[in-house]
């Protein structure tokens, strides 16, 4: 797991685009891929497997590189880079996605879905206006996928929204949803990079985050912390997206056999994520003390509602959330 941090330092310490390359001689075509999922993960595995499918459906004609573990930077670099030609696709979650398409963040509305059999229904309504979306941004959604359900990670025990006013909660620089959740509860959050959070956890620049279990655990983040919330609070969402130019010029037999496992690697990457996610909070609620934060419900969902409201009609439409709500029967 120390190569894993290795690799996210090396993301900020290479200057340009040092990592990206052009294709091999062995391959006409390459697609390059990058995530900040680390090798060794769910994802990371099964898109691994669609990379040795792909060149083998082409006969050695299309080659996949993948960079995982942040070594092509955060999600917004990432997406830049794909905007400029120097990625051809990415593994990102909603804080990427939403650079292209805004609206994708009422998936992650703070407060609104928290359990996967409502992901499911919400994303099965939405996915088609969502990939429309994309379509029109020039970038083919190839497959949606999740990790894991996000909950309170801290040093200090936490049990109301107040008491993120006391400490120094971590929010990602680029996250819409995380901003507007830590100001609903009146906090400060530290803005950083993903690949900044685990020297800043040991430096005390920050004492808190908000993450799903499996994230937590595959980072050694929970290395410095002392508590987890029992309850989750939403779901981390993401997607496989390829830039529509590039997956144009692809062989016919590539863009098949896209179209044809993209379902299948979308529901093992579902399946197998959710249920190491699921394994990492049993194993972390061994090693941190739970703190269950049902007395102050009541607070927290009003909180998530006042950040929820605040990102209509900057993200997304009230039509949209209204949809998933009656989705949800909320």
């Amino acid at each position: 797991m120390r190569n894993v941090l290795l690799l996210l330092a090396l993301g900020f310490l290479v200057s340009g685009d040092a990592f990206i390359t052009t294709a091999g001689a062995e391959a006409a075509y390459q697609l390059r891929i990058a995530t900040l999922a680390p090798r060794q993960s769910p994802l990371g595995e099964e898109y691994s497997k669609l990379k040795s499918g792909l060149r083998e459906a082409t006969d050695g004609q299309v080659k996949m590189k993948m960079y995982f573990g942040g070594v092509a930077g955060d999600e917004i670099t990432v997406v830049r880079k794909m905007r400029v030609g120097q990625l051809d696709g990415a593994l990102i979650t909603s804080t990427g996605l939403s650079a292209l398409v805004r609206q994708v963040l009422v998936l992650e509305a703070p407060g609104l879905i928290r359990s996967y059999p409502e992901l499911d229904a919400v994303r099965e309504v939405l996915a088609p206006d969502l990939e429309a979306l994309f379509d029109k941004a020039g970038y083919k959604l190839v497959a949606w996928g999740d990790a894991g359900k996000t909950r309170i990670f801290s040093t200090s025990r936490i049990v109301a929204p107040s008491d993120l006013q006391n400490v120094r909660p971590w929010v990602w620089k680029d996250s819409a949803t995380m901003r507007a959740f830590i100001k609903a509860a009146g906090a400060n959050g530290v803005l950083l990079n993903l690949p900044e959070v685990y020297s800043s956890l040991q430096t005390g620049i920050i004492d808190t985050i908000i993450a799903s279990s499996v994230g937590v655990l595959a980072f050694q983040w929970h290395t410095t912390l002392k508590y987890m919330a029992k309850q989750a609070g939403g779901i981390v969402t993401g997607a496989f997206v390829i830039r529509q130019e590039q997956l144009d010029k692809l062989p016919k037999e590539a863009r098949d056999y896209l179209e044809a496992v993209a379902g299948e690697t979308e529901e093992a990457v579902r399946v197998h994520g959710r249920k190491v996610d699921d394994e990492a909070a049993i194993t972390l609620s061994k090693r941190l003390k739970v703190v269950n934060l049902f007395r102050a419900q009541r607070q927290w969902e009003e909180v998530q509602y006042k950040a929820r409201e605040s990102l209509v009609g900057r993200m997304y439409s009230r039509s949209l959330l209204t949809r998933v709500q009656k989705v949800l029967k909320k």
